[in-house]
């Protein structure tokens, strides 16, 4: 009996169900949210939809259904240009994700980490080079980041390439009373192959000829953090650099090419002490894939030579860095560019060893180091970079991708700068950014003389250009 009174109050309660469903179909929809109207209200409705209801005007019923598309067709003019872009960069897009997938393994299991910013106390970080005028080499930098005290560091750096470029450098960084940064720094650098062409924007490449160059220096730097971005450094660097006989078997010698006419230093020693004062502003990081802010700079030095018949002359520079947004998330332009002028004092000449020419991080991407060389330079750098691959997250380790151009001369006189002096590169590189910090770049860069390949560890963007980085002081930069 039990089993049976289950049964029936089942049934009971299957067919109140239907009935309510039936009630519900045959009832008009009710818009979600929506509440029953109080009692007593009065709804009207007419036969064909519209009318007046509770919560307001009923809309008549419409014979058709209309959608909106949120993406509008590509006009014709875009599409010519769209789709050769998406075409040509395809491949390198395909060439992206391969490599992506490889720096996303090696990172996931701290590999890129480990070899170039690797943790602990004591690290050691490779230094690679290839092209250029350095050629193929690499050395090795030491870091201790808690030397004798917690913010303290040391770096030690050695390198040396098959084109006899050897450098060595140690600096020391201190914090001073949580405002101000105390830097300590000496190094040499040996390079048997410095070339020589002349000086002037209308030196020839017919009169290339070849020289070894020797320099040392030894100094100090503080610089005070007058806000949260502006910095105040001054300097004394004791320096020393010398030109004489190439090394290996580059050829033609400097002592022979230019014979008749040799220029003012060859064969000499200058040494003397420089002193300087900056002003820096910074709102973008050294490091990393900044897209907003930059870096300024303003910088006076004064040399005096140690002997009576070494140079003494005033150097002024001034530098801007600026990340421009561009179209994408995480696109950028980054423009560099800055002006450098030596003034000597009274008559004595400025050995050309001294002289300003393109060299890291002052560049003419397209030219190899040392093409050009006098007493000023002006240059206009360029790149558009796109994250070409990144792991997990956009400021992550990755690949950026970037086209280059440089624009820029020597020059002995503001007055020389014209576009008929003006030398033009292009060219495209790779980034390589861990979750450390920069790791290192490849670049293909051309101009009117020819092609130039380059793989460093460093920048000519986002450097550090006091003592503890080793940048060569001579001439300042």
């Amino acid at each position: 009996m039990r089993h049976g009174r289950r049964d029936v109050s089942g049934v009971l309660a299957s067919g109140l169900m239907l009935a309510a469903l039936a009630l519900g179909a045959s009832a008009r929809p009710v818009a979600l949210g929506a509440q029953e109207p109080p009692p007593g209200d009065t709804v009207a409705v007419f036969a064909g939809g519209a009318g007046d209801s509770h919560w307001g005007p009923v809309p008549p019923e419409a014979d058709s259904t209309t959608a909106t598309f949120g993406n509008r067709p590509m006009p014709l003019w875009e599409g010519v240009i769209y789709w050769p872009y998406r075409v040509i960069t395809y491949p390198i897009k395909l060439i992206g994700i391969g490599i992506g997938a490889g720096i996303g393994y090696v990172d996931e299991h701290r590999i890129l980490a480990f070899l170039f910013r690797p943790p602990g106390v004591i690290r050691l970080e490779p230094d690679i080079t290839a092209g250029g005028l350095s050629g193929f080499g690499g050395g090795l930098a030491v870091r201790h980041t808690a030397f004798f005290g917690e913010g303290n560091e040391l770096k030690a750096r050695v390198y040396a390439t098959v084109n006899g470029d050897q450098k060595f450098t140690l600096g020391l960084k201190f914090p001073v009373a949580a405002v101000g940064e105390l830097q300590l720094g000496t190094g040499f650098r040996d390079r048997a192959n410095a070339r020589y062409f002349g000086i002037g924007p209308e030196s020839r490449v017919l009169d290339r000829s070849y020289y070894r160059q020797r320099m040392w220096w030894a100094g100090t730097t503080y610089a005070h953090r007058l806000t949260a971005k502006l910095y105040l450094a001054g300097g004394v660097i004791f320096n020393g650099v010398s030109a004489g006989e190439p090394g290996g078997d580059f050829q033609p010698s400097i002592y022979e090419r230019w014979a008749d006419n040799p220029p003012f230093g060859l064969g000499l020693r200058s040494e003397g002490v420089t002193v300087g004062l900056g002003l820096t502003h910074e709102n973008a990081p050294l490091d990393g894939r900044p897209t907003r802010g930059g870096v300024r700079r303003a910088i006076v030095t004064y040399f005096h030579g140690l002997s009576q018949e070494d140079a003494r002359y005033w150097q002024f520079r001034a530098e801007l860095q600026q990340y421009v947004p561009l179209w994408f998330a995480h696109h950028a332009l980054a423009l560099r560019g800055f002006v450098s002028w030596m003034d000597p004092v009274g008559d004595r000449e400025i050995p050309f060893q001294r002289l300003m020419f393109n060299d890291d991080p002052d560049l003419l991407r397209g030219y190899n180091d040392y093409r050009w060389r006098d007493r000023g330079l002006a240059v206009l750098s360029a790149e558009y970079r796109w994250p070409l691959w990144a792991y997990q997250y956009p400021q992550g380790s990755g690949m950026d991708l970037y086209f280059l151009a440089d624009v820029g001369q020597v020059f002995g006189e503001f007055k020389q700068i014209s576009a008929d002096h003006l030398t033009v590169s292009y060219g495209l590189g790779i980034r390589l950014v861990s979750s450390r910090g920069f790791i290192l770049r490849l670049e293909w860069s051309n101009s009117n003389e020819g092609s130039v390949f380059r793989l460093r560890t460093d920048q000519i963007f986002q450097f550090h250009p006091r003592l503890f980085s080793g940048r060569d002081p001579i001439p300042a930069r």
